[in-house]
């Protein structure tokens, strides 16, 4: 008998030894079928009565973010964008939750840290220019670099700035 046919015999005989059978239980087809179901299923009535359709539309999320009552002060710190930021060549367009596009990306570990700026139409060379200007004076650095991308409107600043972009942005009225 040569070694390969051993092998396989061995193989053979203790496969029949177990007699095991392999199953999968990660399916929905490895579980067992459970009968008729039908002692589960509620009773129900279906009704067009407004009264109650009221309390059912309250449940609902909305289908558009709903724009925020205007006061003087909001507890969180949140402005709404005024009027003084039309009269810039540029223009930082808010999200579809109001909320300034300013992100701090985190990446390789924690380690580097990118602040972008999104959503920017217009003059996008001067406002890199006025942001770096205002981040070297509260920073006390004399260099941030930058990357612009023209065609996305979007400017990234190596490191986190992202509170004292908020607060700049928030003083020019964006």
């Amino acid at each position: 008998m040569n070694s390969r046919a051993l092998i396989t015999a061995q193989n053979l005989l203790f496969s029949k030894s177990f007699q095991t059978q392999i199953v999968r239980c990660g399916s929905f087809r490895a579980s067992k079928p459970v009968g008729d179901l039908s002692q589960y299923i509620s009773e129900y009535e279906v009704t067009n009565d407004p009264k109650e359709w009221k309390y059912v539309e309250d449940l609902l999320p909305p289908k558009i973010v709903p724009t925020p009552k205007l006061k003087d002060e909001y507890p969180s710190g949140w402005s709404m964008p005024s009027d003084a930021a039309k009269n810039h060549p540029y223009f930082i367009k808010r999200s579809k939750n109001f909320m300034q596009p300013v992100y701090l990306d985190v990446t390789y570990r924690g380690t580097k840290r990118l602040t972008s700026v999104k959503r920017i139409k217009g003059d996008i060379w001067q406002l890199e220019n006025e942001l770096k200007s205002y981040l070297q004076e509260t920073k006390n650095q004399k260099l941030i670099p930058t990357y612009v991308n023209e065609l996305s409107g979007e400017i990234k600043f190596k490191g986190d700035h992202v509170t004292a972009i908020k607060q700049w942005l928030t003083s020019k009225g964006f």
